[in-house]
């Protein structure tokens, strides 16, 4: 495709070379205000994104080095910082901005190729740039003629109403569009019991706090019943929560924080590197070991999904054993009770002994 542009280029090369001025006093030019185009889009769009959203992408515009002449006013490095709310339904969101084009000067005849791309973001970790889509733009500059036909020293600049897509390999509008996912992740909380007093329908109340998160960040609570009995009180659990999390998970049961999934849509909601805490509420007879060490209280930090440490950062295994069921209140208070029917029957048999001895 781009064989084609060049065929373009080459044709309008001739008509600019037979025009090259006799006087060397060529005033620099650009675009007039009169051209339909003076500025093209820079569209980004985050996809697969959730909560509050914090980056700048910069978008780099890189003369070729095989233009007739440099330029002056290309070195913009243009940015897009996301403002726009998150789409409720498709999990994006989309910023823009425009890169202003009459601020280049041509001085020479030619045909010019410019390149766009998105160069930088802010936080690479959670919102990395796009580094597939680059777009060329073509300029073609040449003489203004007199009534002759003759170079008047003046310079006409005009653009291509098309530039060329490096990823679709072909031609497209005069807009440049780059599209991301955010990486955030999500982390998860397995609840067992275990010990031949352990009750396995019991549900045990875990707090999750997570430092540093956006005032009203909302998220995603999935793994919990519905309802749950705890401490004699009926709660109706919620898979939104803001501020620090509370769920209820009886044995068997895993609850995930910070994964939205509806349909193909798919948004984690935890910035990788986000300090967090699980705590065990319960003041019970259960001997409490959080991934194999006996406390109530575990503190990590979230890590990428595709890393290797997510399993030990992301990833808690709660432990709750209770090895008897005696209740030795119970038996400290019936035991004169069982000692006298105990007695009683001794002297039952002992009775009956004595009978048939008779």
């Amino acid at each position: 495709m781009k064989k084609i542009f060049g065929a373009v280029f080459a044709a309008l090369a001739l008509a600019a070379i037979a025009a090259v001025p006799k006087s060397s006093a060529v005033t620099g030019a650009s675009l007039p205000n009169t051209a339909p185009v003076k500025s093209i889009p820079l569209i980004h769009t985050l996809k697969n994104v959730s909560g509050h959203i914090d980056v700048r992408y910069r978008f780099s515009f890189t003369p070729s080095p095989d233009n007739p002449a440099e330029v002056d006013g290309a070195n913009v490095r243009n940015s897009a910082v996301f403002v726009a709310d998150v789409n409720p339904a498709t999990r994006q969101a989309v910023a823009d901005c425009s890169l202003a084009l009459q601020n280049i000067v041509f001085s020479k005849v030619g045909n010019y190729t410019f390149t766009i791309a998105e160069s930088e973001s802010s936080d690479e970790i959670n919102f990395p740039h796009d580094s597939e889509n680059k777009y060329d733009i073509y300029f073609q500059v040449t003489n203004k003629l007199d009534a002759n036909n003759e170079p008047t020293g003046e310079l006409a600049v005009s653009l291509l109403n098309q530039m060329y897509s490096y990823k679709e390999d072909a031609k497209v509008s005069l807009s440049a569009r780059f599209e991301t996912s955010a990486n955030y992740t999500y982390v998860s909380l397995q609840n067992k019991v275990s010990g031949a007093g352990a009750d396995s329908d019991k549900y045990f109340k875990y707090k999750v706090s997570f430092e540093n998160l956006p005032e009203n960040t909302a998220l995603t609570v999935a793994g919990q019943d519905t309802e749950v009995e705890y401490n004699g009180e009926t709660i109706r659990t919620s898979s939104t929560q803001t501020g620090d999390v509370y769920v209820y998970l009886k044995h068997g049961q895993t609850v995930t924080i910070g994964k939205y999934e509806s349909g193909d849509v798919v948004a984690n909601e935890i910035p990788q590197n986000t300090s967090y805490t699980i705590e065990k509420l319960d003041e019970d007879d259960y001997e409490t070991k959080l991934d194999g060490e006996t406390e109530d209280t575990i503190s990590k930090i979230a890590a990428a999904i595709d890393a290797d440490t997510f399993a030990a950062s992301n990833v808690t295994i709660a432990s709750n054993d209770k090895d008897s069921t005696v209740n030795t209140g119970v038996f400290a208070m019936s035991w004169p009770f069982l000692l006298a029917a105990g007695l009683g029957l001794s002297g039952f048999f002992i009775f009956r002994r004595l009978s048939r001895a008779s």
